[in-house]
């Protein structure tokens, strides 16, 4: 079996997926099977002849027979490769395998599951997603400090593809902000913080166990709204706004974004009211010796009123508040802007801002039936996607969850409960699997194990 398997790859496309990992493509020699959820041994020998390494694989997402490997720094080996990849290259590989994980078998044995990952865990996650997309629903709960990860995957991986009966939630606790692709699928979320693991397991639960709120009709409700032009859906999706938060609200925040855009510029120029620089005048002088150095100084904008909006804020604002739903380009927004700007001195105060929402929301209300899929769709985004704020006056509520609630709370803890002694058995069509190396993590779904008698398979790599 072993030289039957082995195989010499001579162009593998090496590139780093990030600060801290590699990836891996090749295409699948004759008699390797890439289409199976398990792990390759590789070995380098521009690294060592004498070393073989396992590492979990994927299918590639853009090319057909073919197959990937993220390979994240955890050792010597792994940090001398990545320090020999300087830039994208082909290298040669030995690769013995592919070999069937028994973890992998135990994971799908139930309708429904919930795939925990930590790091570098999501590739064996990804890669049953990708094997089992519309056979079986597998949740993905992902929780990951590397950006360079997170960003390769949504970039690379058809995510919309293998989730459409799923939830896919990232839980990310790196420090810079991340670089997301355009279009994510509305049952993707991702938070900047660690998961309450029980909470969020049991929203998910509750959300397939009652059929409310299906990852598939959110994700059918989307491919409706992307069906109608960009004007549309800010517009649409900003009645709906409008209705949730006070305009008043609205255009205090608009004014605060538009303070800290200013601030940034005036960081980034780096001039000050005092500094000048000094040009010579040569135009009535006859030699060099005449030349005369006159002092320019840097050409001041007028001074900006107080509680006014630029483009910037007013863009910032409404990101904020439609959390990402509904799509809409900046000349969407300028040509609005344009229009409230009379004075064309660059903001709007709170009378324009009234009219540029009423300008921006009517359209939307005129053809509500030709719009009434694509509002329905945007509601039930909303309700999932944007977070609460605090009002100024504390008194003040709305019936959005905050947003590490949104998934789950105290509340479907209590539905779930309610499900271990239901006649029906509904838990035993449910198992879990955790890919990753995190005691506290693992520690943590046993607990949840006993407690709801859910399997629970865990990938050891100790292949």
């Amino acid at each position: 079996g072993f030289f039957i398997r082995n195989h010499l790859i001579e162009d593998v496309f090496f590139e780093r997926y990030g600060e801290k990992g590699v990836a891996l493509h090749f295409e699948n020699p004759p008699g390797y099977d890439g289409k199976k959820t398990s792990y390759v041994y590789i070995m380098c020998p521009w690294i060592s002849k004498y070393q073989w390494h396992a590492f979990t694989m994927f299918p590639e997402p853009t090319k057909k027979n073919h197959t990937m490997l993220c390979i994240g720094t955890s050792g010597d080996w792994t940090k001398e490769m990545y320090d020999k990849i300087k830039a994208p290259c082909l290298r040669s590989v030995y690769v013995l395998g592919p070999f069937a994980s028994e973890f992998s078998d135990k994971a799908v044995s139930t309708t429904n599951a919930l795939a925990i990952a930590s790091g570098i865990g999501i590739t064996p996650t990804l890669s049953l997603m990708h094997t089992y997309a519309g056979k079986k629903r597998i949740n993905i709960i992902w929780m990951c400090r590397d950006p360079g990860l997170i960003e390769y995957f949504l970039h690379k991986v058809d995510i919309a593809e293998i989730t459409k009966t799923s939830f896919a939630l990232i839980y990310y606790t790196g420090q810079r902000d991340l670089v997301l692709p355009k279009n994510l699928p509305i049952n993707f979320f991702i938070f900047r913080s660690r998961p309450k693991l029980e909470e969020t397991i049991s929203g998910i639960v509750k959300v397939i166990h009652s059929g409310e709120g299906l990852p598939e009709e959110m994700y059918e409700n989307q491919r409706a709204l992307a069906d109608i032009p960009f004007s549309q859906r800010i517009k649409i999706a900003l009645s709906r706004v409008v209705t949730i938060y006070p305009k008043e609200e609205m255009f205090e925040y608009a004014v605060e974004e538009t303070e800290k855009a200013e601030e940034h510029a005036d960081v980034e120029t780096g001039i000050s009211d005092s500094e000048t620089e000094r040009t010579a005048d040569t135009s009535e002088c006859s030699s060099v010796d005449e030349v005369v150095l006159l002092p320019v100084h840097e050409e001041i904008p007028p001074e900006r009123e107080e509680n006014v909006v630029s483009i910037d804020g007013l863009e910032a604002m409404i990101s904020s508040f439609l959390g990402g739903v509904g799509e809409y380009s900046r000349g969407d927004i300028e040509d609005l802007f344009k229009q409230v700007d009379t004075d064309e001195s660059g903001y709007i105060d709170e009378n324009e801002f009234t009219v540029f929402l009423e300008l921006a929301t009517g359209e939307a209300k005129d053809d509500r039936e030709s719009l009434k899929r694509a509002t329905v769709a945007m509601e039930r985004a909303l309700a999932k996607s944007l977070s609460r704020r605090p009002t100024m006056d504390s008194t003040e509520q709305t019936d959005l969850p905050k947003k590490e609630e949104m998934i789950g709370n105290a509340g479907t803890v209590r539905y779930m409960e309610g499900l271990i002694n239901d006649k029906e058995k509904p838990l035993e069509d449910w198992s879990m699997f955790y890919c990753g190396a995190s005691a506290p993590i693992h520690k943590i779904l046993k607990s949840i194990e006993r407690k709801y008698n859910m399997d629970l398979g865990v990938e050891k790599f100790d292949w």
